[in-house]
């Protein structure tokens, strides 16, 4: 069957600046926004996780049956909200409008839930028509999907405890850098999320295997600095004397801390690597999604966007693998090297 989505684009040539910096940026966002491999250098991968929303806007313009797919989990929760704004009333349009977008925020995790397996089908199909392989939906039983739900909220509230607090503590700028911390850690997991969204089944595998998989990958960065915090606070209890015990606990509670992170984490495991694996094409993709985020109109079809840019951008990733030896786990894009 002939693909009708975004032909393969011509490998992005390395340049130099001959322009101003903005220009330049634009320029190569534009020539990224295609099918095709990420570059070599970082600064080019950066500009090149930044566009993939951008592909993603084209891929969905592209077809229009495509398009109606994506968009049928959003008109539904948009008619919603319209009448959950029109009931609530109010003087004047920017009333309506308020209570509409106050309901899609309060609204905007039940698609996670109810049309999960409808995306997975979607990002299933945008990476087969994109050229990029066979394969198959990840197709979550509603339990689990429950389940997986109620952990990534649980990390999300309270892994990022001891960033914001230690922020906090710093006089005159804690504020400031506990609310950054605090947006950081949310685009963290949208990333992460948009990630999780994409996965497929390989040609030959199961449900099951696939999420063994992904839940044999390293504990994820926050879970690491937990337990290094942890070994820094026992060894230095050891040499004191009035301190010591108070340290030690403090060692004893980050530790058992950690523990629990890395337990709510474990469905993310896989997607955390992959971030940390390719960091500089990770951080162009959450400015962009940062940015899509903010962007009205545009951010009520957030979630279809970014789904076919990160099925590309993992599709992509995955072709970079290389064959690993026998016996050990089958290549995923959760063990790619930057």
């Amino acid at each position: 069957m002939e693909m009708s989505l975004l032909p393969p684009a011509r490998p992005v040539e390395l340049a130099s600046r001959p322009r101003g910096l903005v220009r330049w940026a634009l320029s190569r966002i534009r020539a990224y926004s295609g099918v095709q491999p990420p570059p070599v250098a970082r600064n080019e991968q950066a500009l090149y996780g930044f566009s993939q929303p951008v592909l993603g806007i084209r891929v969905l313009l592209a077809d229009m049956e495509l398009l109606k797919e994506a968009l049928y989990p959003a008109a539904v929760l948009a008619l919603v909200c319209a009448l959950w704004a029109s009931v609530q009333g109010g003087a004047g349009r920017w009333s309506w409008f308020g209570h509409f977008y106050k309901a899609f925020a309060l609204l905007a995790p039940l698609p996670s839930v109810i049309f999960a397996n409808h995306y997975a089908r979607l990002g299933a199909l945008i990476r087969w028509r994109l050229g990029l392989g066979a394969c198959g939906p990840r197709e979550f039983p509603l339990g689990m999907l429950i389940g997986r739900l109620v952990r990534q909220a649980l990390i999300v509230a309270v892994g990022v405890l001891p960033f914001a607090a230690l922020a906090n503590a710093l006089p005159g700028i804690g504020n400031w850098l506990s609310a950054g911390v605090l947006g950081l850690w949310s685009v963290h997991w949208v990333v992460a999320d948009a990630f999780d969204d994409a996965q497929v089944l390989q040609p030959g595998e199961t449900l099951k295997a696939s999420i063994d998989h992904d839940r044999r990958a390293r504990p994820p960065w926050f879970v690491r600095m937990f337990l290094k915090s942890a070994d820094v606070l026992q060894a230095a209890a050891e040499p004191l004397r009035f301190f010591g015990k108070p340290l030690r606990w403090a060692g004893k509670a980050l530790r058992w801390f950690a523990r629990l992170c890395d337990k709510l984490a474990l469905d993310s495991r896989g997607e955390i690597a992959t971030m940390e694996a390719h960091k500089a094409i990770t951080a162009g993709f959450a400015v962009s999604t940062a940015a899509l985020l903010a962007t009205p109109v545009l951010n009520l079809l957030f979630r279809p966007i970014i789904l076919a840019g990160s099925s590309h951008l993992l599709g992509q990733l995955e072709k970079l693998e290389q064959p690993e030896s026998e016996g050990s786990l089958p290549p995923r894009h959760d063990e790619a090297k930057a």
